[in-house]
């Protein structure tokens, strides 16, 4: 076995680089998160969506799912500080913890958390990627899951085309 004349210096680097990590896990992870704004209070998302004409989009995720941190890094946070730079957005990005308790708001009268509100829709796994108008109906199909093969950057290009015109979903 090799000897390392520094051995017991490179055990406690090691352990002290472990730490470290244990330590910025959460504040990784909270970075990670602050990527997209989460769904607040449903009721003041569909007024500001109603005002502007525009729809929401949500990505329905998981913490800790690689599929929705690719999604929501190399695809919808792009999108989302550039509809935060231009002075009237095309579209609201949201994003929904399909695991969550936390308290969204009420849809029809009824108080709903993140994971009661992804269940409304169907929605037991991630990541989903769906456009809502103003009322929260779906306009057109999910995306469900992440496309690996090259074509994901045009599915969603469709899905945020989405508009409503006399109460029918209509692409742009």
């Amino acid at each position: 076995t090799p000897v390392f004349p520094d051995e017991p210096r490179v055990r406690r680097r090691a352990a002290l680089a472990a730490v470290s990590l244990l330590l910025l896990a959460p504040q990784l992870r909270a970075s990670d998160d602050a990527l997209l704004p989460a769904v607040d209070d449903l009721q003041a998302l569909s007024a500001q969506s109603a005002r502007a004409g525009i729809p929401i989009i949500v990505l329905f995720s998981t913490p800790g799912c690689p599929f929705c941190q690719e999604a929501r890094q190399n695809y919808l946070a792009p999108r989302h500080a550039e509809q935060q730079r231009r002075s009237k957005p095309e579209y609201l990005l949201r994003e929904v913890d399909i695991t969550s308790r936390r308290s969204v708001g009420a849809i029809d009268g009824r108080a709903l958390t993140e994971a009661q509100l992804a269940d409304r829709y169907g929605i037991h796994f991630a990541p989903v990627l769906m456009a809502f108008d103003s009322r929260w109906r779906p306009l057109g199909e999910p995306l469900v899951g992440l496309d690996r093969a090259g074509f994901y950057e045009s599915y969603v290009e469709r899905l945020i085309s989405y508009r409503v015109v006399d109460g029918l979903p209509l692409i742009a």
